[in-house]
C-alpha cells in the first residue's frame, strides 16, 4: 500500500498488486491529520447526477405537506415514498424550468425529449442538425475536471439501450462531442481497479477467467495494513466494509469471486448466466441498474471519481417495466405510458386514464427505491463530518415534468445530501417568485448547474449559454 511504513497517508489511498492493479481505499481517521481542520480540508466533496426520462406522475409525485420542512408523512402516497426515511436529508425546490426552453421558445433545435436530454446539464442550445447535439460542454465534466485527481473527467454510466442521437447522452466533455458511459457493469468496475491500465486490466481479466477477486491481486497490501497495529477499530471495521462490498459487486457481477455464502443455486446460475452483450436489453434493466449503483458507491469512496452521473435509459424510449405492476407495464415502454397512448398498426389508441397513470406512478416509485438503494450505499461510509453521502451531492432530474404535455415548466427535481453544509435539508421549497408553479419566470437550471458548481467548490458566475436572463446562484437553495 502506498506509503505503508507510515503514519500518515495522503487522502488518495491504494492498494497495489501485480500488474498495476490499484484499489481504492476509504477514508481512514488512523492516517488522516490529527487537526479537523485538515481533516475536513482532506475529504472530497461529491456530485451525483441520477436522470431517467419521460417525466412522472405529476398528480402522485410531489410531498403532500405544506411548503416548509419535510418529514416521512410528506411522502406517504407518492412517488417518492421509497425515500420517506431521507426525508430530512432532501431538498425539494418547486417550480423550477429548463433552459434552454421547450421546442421553438429558444433559438436551436430539438423537440421537448431532446432538449429535456441535452440541455439539462449543458444550459446550452442543441445544434440545429440531424444529430441536434448540445452546443456546450455539460457541468458534471466542468466539475470534475477541476475537482477530481488528474484532472479526469466524470464517471459517466448508463442503464439500458442507448440511442445514437442526442437522446442517448446527458453529459457532454465538449460541445457537439457526448460522453461514452459506461454500459457494461464489469467495464466499469475495471475503470477504477486500473485506472485504464491496459497491463491491469489483463491482469483482472485473467482473475476473473480463473475465478479470482481482484482483492486476491493485492493480497499482500491488503493484509500488512490490517496488520498495522496503530489501525483504529473503527477503521478495521470500515476496511472489513469495503472488502464485503467489492466482493458483492463481483460476485453479483459473476465475473469474478466465489458465490457469496448462503446464496441459492438457482439465483448463483441466473448471476454467472449474465452475457455482456445483453446487458443493455430490457430483460436486464434492473439487474444490470443494481450493478452499476454497487460500482458507483465503490468509486466514489475510493476516491477514484468525485462526480458520476447514472443514466437510466435513453429519452423518448425507456424499457418496458414488465415486473413492475399493472399490466400495462408489460404490455408498452415507458415512453407510450407516458403518452397514455400507443400506436398499432398504424391506428392511435387511447389508454384508459387510471391505467397508464397507475402504471407510471409504480415506474415512479421503482426509480425511487433505484435511487434509495444508491443513498443507501453512500451513507454506509462514514467519513469525517458525517456519511459520503453527507459530503455529497445526489442530484435527481428527469427529462420532462408532464410527459403528455411534453412540459419543461416544473421539473421534478431533488437534491440529497448537504455538500458539506452548502445545500438547505429537510425542506421543500417554492423557489419561483411566480403563479403557481408551473411557469418560466425565474429559477431556470442554468442557476441549478451554476449553485452545483460553487458547492463544490468551482466558482462561478453563471453557467451555459441559455437565453435566459437570469444568472448567478439560486439562493434559495442554499443553507
Amino acid at each position: 500500500m502506498k506509503t505503508r511504513a507510515t503514519t500518515t497517508m495522503k487522502r488518495r489511498q491504494f492498494l497495489r498488486g501485480l500488474g498495476g492493479v490499484t484499489v481504492g481505499l476509504p477514508f481512514l481517521e488512523t492516517f488522516a491529520p490529527r487537526k479537523a481542520v485538515a481533516q475536513a480540508a482532506a475529504t472530497p466533496k461529491r456530485l451525483v447526477v441520477f436522470f431517467n426520462s419521460n417525466g412522472v406522475n405529476m398528480d402522485k409525485w410531489f410531498p403532500t405537506t405544506a411548503y416548509g420542512p419535510l418529514t416521512a408523512d410528506s411522502f406517504t402516497g407518492t412517488g417518492l415514498e421509497p425515500l420517506s426515511s431521507y426525508a430530512t436529508r432532501i431538498l425539494l425546490p418547486r417550480g423550477m424550468h429548463q433552459v434552454p426552453r421547450g421546442y421553438m421558445r429558444d433559438p436551436g433545435g430539438g423537440d421537448d425529449h431532446a432538449r429535456g436530454v441535452g440541455c439539462k446539464l449543458t444550459a446550452a442550445p442543441l445544434a440545429d442538425t440531424t444529430e441536434r447535439y448540445a452546443t456546450g460542454v455539460s457541468i458534471d465534466q466542468v466539475i470534475a475536471q477541476a475537482v477530481n485527481p488528474g484532472g479526469q473527467g466524470a464517471f459517466n454510466t448508463m442503464i439500458g439501450y442507448r440511442s445514437k442521437d442526442v437522446l442517448g447522452c446527458i453529459s457532454y466533455v465538449a460541445a457537439g462531442q457526448q460522453a461514452s458511459p459506461f454500459q457494461d457493469p464489469w467495464k466499469a468496475f475495471k475503470d477504477w481497479t486500473t485506472s485504464g491500465a491496459p497491463a491491469a486490466g489483463a491482469m483482472v481479466d485473467l482473475a476473473a477467467a480463473r475465478r479470482k477477486s481482484v482483492l486476491d491481486l493485492v493480497k499482500v497490501d491488503f493484509d500488512a495494513l490490517k496488520a498495522n497495529p496503530a489501525l483504529s477499530a473503527q477503521d478495521r471495521t470500515k476496511l472489513d466494509l469495503h472488502y464485503t462490498s467489492i466482493r458483492d459487486v463481483e460476485t453479483t457481477m459473476g465475473a469474478a469471486g466465489l458465490p457469496a455464502c448462503g446464496m441459492d443455486a438457482t439465483r448463483t446460475s441466473q448471476i454467472m448466466a449474465i452475457d455482456p452483450t445483453t446487458v443493455t436489453l430490457d430483460s436486464q434493466y434492473q439487474t444490470i441498474g443494481g450493478m452499476m449503483i454497487d460500482v458507483l458507491a465503490l468509486s466514489l469512496a475510493c476516491d477514484h471519481n468525485r462526480v458520476a452521473t447514472m443514466q437510466w435509459g435513453s429519452g423518448a424510449a425507456g424499457p418496458i417495466f414488465s415486473w413492475v405492476p399493472p399490466d400495462l407495464n408489460s404490455m408498452y415502454n415507458h415512453h407510450k405510458l407516458s403518452h397514455g397512448s400507443t400506436t398499432d398498426g398504424g391506428t392511435m389508441n387511447t389508454l384508459p386514464m387510471d391505467q397508464w397513470k397507475s402504471a407510471l406512478f409504480n415506474i415512479d416509485q421503482w426509480y425511487a427505491t433505484q435511487l434509495k438503494a444508491l443513498l443507501d450505499r453512500m451513507s454506509a461510509y462514514v467519513e469525517p463530518g458525517g456519511t459520503m453521502l453527507d459530503n455529497s451531492v445526489v442530484v435527481y432530474m428527469n427529462d420532462l415534468s408532464d410527459g403528455l404535455a411534453h412540459s419543461w415548466m416544473d421539473l421534478p427535481l431533488m437534491l440529497i445530501g448537504g455538500c458539506q453544509g452548502y445545500f438547505k435539508q429537510g425542506q421543500y421549497l417554492k423557489v419561483t417568485t411566480g403563479t403557481g408553479t408551473a411557469n418560466d419566470t425565474d429559477a431556470p437550471t442554468n442557476q441549478l448547474c451554476t449553485t452545483l458548481a460553487n458547492a463544490m467548490g468551482v466558482p462561478m458566475s453563471n453557467f451555459g449559454s441559455a437565453p435566459t436572463g437570469k444568472a448567478g446562484e439560486l439562493a434559495a437553495l442554499k443553507a
